[in-house]
């Protein structure tokens, strides 16, 4: 049976991280969501899986490659840009490699169910249709189902208001399909729970619920990432990754990769796990369901608990964090609070600032010292071009206006110049978002011309420069005749 994987989705609810990471490459521990989710599908005795990518893709392509290190094949069929595709209607782009039997995986689910078993039940019930299920707590958040005595499924109702369905029982995101199914798709939009599921019922298709209590999670938003984050943390004595050391019992583990450096006074309480590079100051206490991602830094008396911090973060003195996520090379103040936030890649938060639960701030947003935030601190981030040092490695620094893009080209590592020039990112950035057809032919000129280091720094600021210059003080056209501004041309 062939597995399809849905990885094609934005993220929304995990902005502002997905503006520089898809969600299935964001970190759970010592590897990116979708690790977790092939290697599950591999355990289960899946190795020919298809994976249907789009929002950056290249970063998804790139960590899996041809799934070998799996265990796997994996074959990729790739949402084309411009177009929205619903979870159902993306099945329509892999038809031609489903012919069988099929399994179908969201990328942002973390589970234990026992997918052999489901598909045993499936092949026994003889549906079109078997959806794994699970039981919660409030189910205002989910697709609910209600099943008959023979467990098929009766009523499907997505995300219903609470105490109007007699039912615990919602969807996993694990659904095993005959290929048939795919010719009832009348719409690339489709959804499987509010369409699809829905109009399989109304034409009398069987679709049965296979229920589990094993572990199951969505990690797609901050409660389910913190929960998934504790989930990968206990399971790392099982499977400690290369490289890795444990410190104490199972019980409460730590998990320590590479060199880190731990002052006096401090005191951690695993699961955790210390990437390489960490430094914790003076008295620092670091509680149980933490990640500190490579080269972070928690100053002296700083508490943090349940949560994870990306690579470069630096966390200053005396302050309270927890159960928040903080994007990579954020840095904050001394004496700030933090509690179940998001926080966005390069922000700087001041000195005594409080992030109250909830909250959302943007990359590179500047909180002033002795603010407090509630909510969310947006900015319109959509068309912002983030500069990478490689794929998804942010540098911390974005460009929102051209005098922002001219001021990072000055100041950003070289080797995010040269990593954005050979995929053509300035090109199509220039041309798409600031309009400019000529601005992108010069950069094109110049990725031709193969420059490197500091001459091609000092190339791309002069063309932008000289068509910043232009934009702002155009020279007058001839009467009646349009103005034609001549390309770049190097020797």
């Amino acid at each position: 049976m062939k597995a399809v994987v849905l990885a094609g989705g934005e993220g929304t609810r995990l902005r502002p991280l997905t503006f520089t990471r898809p969600k299935p490459m964001l970190p759970l521990g010592p590897y990116p969501i979708i690790h977790y989710v092939l290697s599950h599908l591999a355990k289960s005795g899946f190795d020919d899986i298809i994976v249907i990518p789009g929002y950056l893709k290249d970063q998804i392509m790139g960590y899996v490659e041809d799934g070998s290190k799996f265990g796997t094949k994996v074959t990729y069929v790739v949402e084309p840009e411009g177009v929205t595709f619903g979870t159902a209607g993306s099945l329509k782009l892999a038809a031609h490699l489903l012919d069988d039997t099929f399994l179908v995986v969201q990328a942002d689910v973390i589970s234990e169910i026992p997918l052999g078993d489901m598909r045993l039940f499936h092949s026994d019930h003889r549906g079109e249709v078997s959806i794994a299920l699970t039981t919660v707590e409030d189910s205002s958040s989910y697709g609910v189902v209600v099943l008959n005595a023979e467990d098929e499924i009766v009523e499907f109702v997505e995300k219903p208001s609470p105490g109007t369905v007699s039912s615990n029982l919602v969807s996993t995101g694990f659904y095993i399909l005959e290929p048939e199914v795919i010719d009832y798709i009348e719409d690339e939009k489709w959804d499987f729970a509010k369409d699809l599921f829905p109009y399989l019922m109304r034409l009398g298709q069987h679709i049965f619920g296979y229920s589990s209590s094993a572990f199951w999670v969505d990690v797609g938003e901050l409660k389910g990432y913190l929960k998934g984050i504790n989930w990968v943390l206990q399971n790392l004595t099982r499977e400690p990754p290369k490289n890795t050391k444990m410190i104490g019992g199972s019980a409460e583990p730590v998990f320590v990769q590479g060199d880190v450096t731990i002052e006096k006074g401090a005191r951690v309480q695993g699961p955790v796990l210390l990437e390489n590079g960490t430094f914790l100051g003076k008295d620092v206490q670091v509680r149980p369901g933490t990640v500190l991602k490579e080269n972070s830094q928690i100053n002296a008396g700083t508490d943090f608990e349940a949560g994870i911090a990306f690579e470069r973060v630096v966390v200053g003195d005396g302050c309270s964090i927890r159960s928040t996520i903080i994007g990579e090379r954020a840095a904050i103040g001394n004496h700030v609070s933090i509690d179940r936030a998001i926080i966005g890649q390069g922000c700087r938060i001041g000195d005594s600032a409080k992030i109250l639960p909830g909250s959302k701030l943007w990359p590179n947003t500047k909180v002033d010292a002795g603010s407090t935030v509630d909510g969310i601190i947006a900015v319109p981030r959509d068309k912002s071009f983030y500069f990478d040092t490689g794929l998804g490695q942010y540098s911390g620094i974005l460009a929102s206006s051209i005098q922002e893009f001219l001021d990072a080209l000055k100041i950003v590592p070289l080797e995010s110049l040269e990593y954005h020039i050979g995929r053509r990112d300035f090109e199509k950035w220039t041309k798409d978002v600031l309009g400019s057809v000529l601005l992108a032919d010069n950069i094109r000129t110049l990725r031709r011309s193969q420059l490197k280091g500091e001459d091609l720094r000092l190339q791309l600021v002069g063309a932008v420069e000289a068509w910043a210059l232009r934009v702002a003080s155009p020279e007058p056209s001839l009467k009646g005749e349009s103005r034609v501004e001549r390309p770049l041309t190097t020797q």
